[in-house]
């Protein structure tokens, strides 16, 4: 049976996967009064290059069914740099393709900060809100005795279920501690990836292409404490305190550097 905590944990989940990046888009568009549909686009690229392009070269990199899934799944260090590496060219590709076409007339330096906010908002959505949704539903099946059929009619039909027969131990694991810290991941996620987007924006306002590998770069190597954690080289709380400190630091500088300080004159740049 699932306990109490679990459903807490995943309501915590849910609650902050919608107050979190809305909250975010209403105060930084009031506030700046600057456009929504900056932030949509944000939004777009996340699910186009992140969900949507991405998941095709994982299809064939980390298929446990095919031989080079196989091997790269069973090397830490291929799915570590293999895994960071997708991440950091497919969103950071999808950024510079978005300031050079739908957002090519946005020059202002909000542009940056709005797209940032859609990008990284629209993937905490999807990570907490859904997965809490889809946590909150398996729950009750386990709870009810709906979720052993499931197991059997997929046994039956020949499918591997030994993903399904873990899921009830996994749920367990889930308190309104690991709900706050999803919250606290996705907060720092949001501003590593408004700076991302700074950086980019930048990169395509100033005509500095190197400032797109420099995203790329980053985005790879801040990704890599988290695929160590799935290898279960990692402790889960020495990865959150490396992504929190690496990408504040990051959001400081890129903020710093290309946004508040600023003048009249570069912000023309461009058009």
């Amino acid at each position: 049976m699932i306990g109490t905590a679990s459903f807490v944990g995943a309501g915590i989940m849910i609650a902050g996967g919608i107050i979190l990046p809305v909250g975010t888009c209403i105060w930084w568009l009031k506030t700046r009064r600057d456009r929504l549909s900056t932030v949509l686009v944000g939004a777009a690229t996340w699910f186009l290059f992140a969900l949507i392009l991405e998941s095709v070269p994982k299809l064939l990199l980390f298929n446990p069914s095919t031989s080079i899934g196989k091997t790269v799944i069973d090397s830490v260090a291929l799915y570590t740099v293999l895994g960071a590496l997708l991440a950091g060219v497919f969103e950071e590709t999808g950024r510079l393709v978005a300031f050079k076409t739908v957002l090519r007339n946005h020059t202002n330096k909000e542009t940056g900060i709005s797209h940032g906010i859609g990008h990284g908002g629209f993937e905490a959505m999807f990570l907490m809100g859904v997965s809490g949704v889809q946590f909150m539903v398996f729950a009750v099946m386990i709870n009810t005795g709906t979720f052993q059929t499931l197991i059997d009619q997929a046994a039956a039909a020949g499918a591997d279920v030994s993903g399904l027969e873990a899921l009830p131990a996994e749920l367990m694991k889930i308190t309104p501690l690991i709900g706050a810290l999803n919250i606290f991941e996705r907060a720092v996620s949001m501003l590593l990836h408004v700076g991302l987007s700074v950086l980019v924006f930048n990169a395509v306002k100033r005509s500095k292409i190197s400032l797109y590998f420099i995203a790329v770069a980053v985005h790879t190597l801040i990704d890599v404490p988290a695929a160590l954690y799935q290898k279960d080289v990692l402790n889960i709380y020495v990865v959150e305190a490396l992504y929190a400190v690496v990408s504040v630091a990051f959001f400081v500088t890129v903020y710093r550097t290309y946004y508040k300080d600023e003048t009249p004159a570069e912000q023309e740049i461009g058009r």
